[in-house]
């Protein structure tokens, strides 16, 4: 575990400008993951299937273009997003209301576990033994948007902790994204309330991307041909050894590496911690 205190360097920059910021983070995993560009992608618990699609879609497109994806290792549309980050091979961020220690609930702790496996970290406020109340984890909710430069609402009834989120990310001047749902659904009312009161339609993460003015992997893989598309095509299927490249893709090593360095400098793909190739900037 890792102490991280406000005057700290490696404190998260964009977290250190919101009116409260914690003074301490208690950190498991890789802090530098949220020196990335930050997304948090939030919602009910009580997920519909659609919801639950829709979260993991959005969650694993982000982080195939290079972001972070944070959430709150809840149930539901946290848990999703989470997964999806994992899936497109990027990196995500936990902020939870206990202690590490603590973490709940108690049958995520694999997950969190994949979560820094994965290059991405747990972060908390509250220190070892510290009380968890209810209302902490609406408070926990400033840090989940203080991290990031937009927040999308995936599924929310009208009155929740997502909601509670959007809120604190329009007072800290973050964007906000919100997935559309019948008007019939009371799991998307809450979603439906935000886009009225004028938050960004996400049909797809492309939406996001194209505000935060990053782009997609899929949209940038069409400018060039040849070996450098063919990696990213193979590393976008799965993460991959340099081994594995070069035998599929019948070169030598050193073309290999050479592309491969072309390819990390425009921030397409990057080396993960288990030595393999993945899709998106580190």
């Amino acid at each position: 575990m890792k102490t991280i205190k406000l005057s700290d360097g490696n404190y998260p920059a964009l977290l250190r400008e919101i009116f409260d910021p914690p003074g301490i983070l208690y950190a498991e995993g890789h802090v530098s993951a949220v020196a990335k560009t930050c997304v948090a992608v939030v919602g009910t618990r009580r997920c519909t299937p659609y919801g639950e699609a829709m979260a993991f879609e959005m969650g694993r497109e982000l982080a195939r273009a290079g972001v972070c994806v944070v959430s709150g290792l809840a149930f539901g549309i946290d848990a999703a997003a989470h997964r999806g980050a994992l899936a497109g091979g990027g990196v995500t961020a936990a902020v939870i209301a206990q202690p590490l220690q603590e973490l709940m609930p108690v049958k995520h702790r694999a997950l969190a576990r994949e979560i820094v496996a994965g290059g991405g970290v747990i972060l908390s406020e509250k220190a070892a033994g510290a009380e968890c109340y209810k209302v902490d984890y609406l408070i926990r909710n400033r840090i989940v948007s203080g991290l990031c430069k937009a927040v999308l609402v995936v599924e929310a009834p009208f009155k929740s902790g997502a909601r509670n989120t959007a809120t604190h990310a329009l007072e800290q001047n973050r964007e906000v994204f919100a997935v559309p749902g019948r008007i019939t659904d009371l799991m998307s009312a809450g979603c439906n309330d935000l886009l009225w009161k004028g938050a960004h339609m996400a049909r797809s993460a492309a939406d996001v991307l194209e505000v935060l003015e990053m782009e997609s992997v899929a949209r940038v893989v069409v400018a060039f041909e040849g070996l450098e598309k063919r990696l990213v095509d193979l590393v976008r299927e799965e993460p991959r050894h340099a081994g594995e490249l070069a035998e599929l893709c019948g070169v030598s090593f050193g073309e290999l590496y050479e592309a491969l360095s072309n390819l990390e400098l425009r921030g397409l793909v990057w080396m993960a911690p288990d030595q393999r190739y993945v899709v998106g900037g580190h």
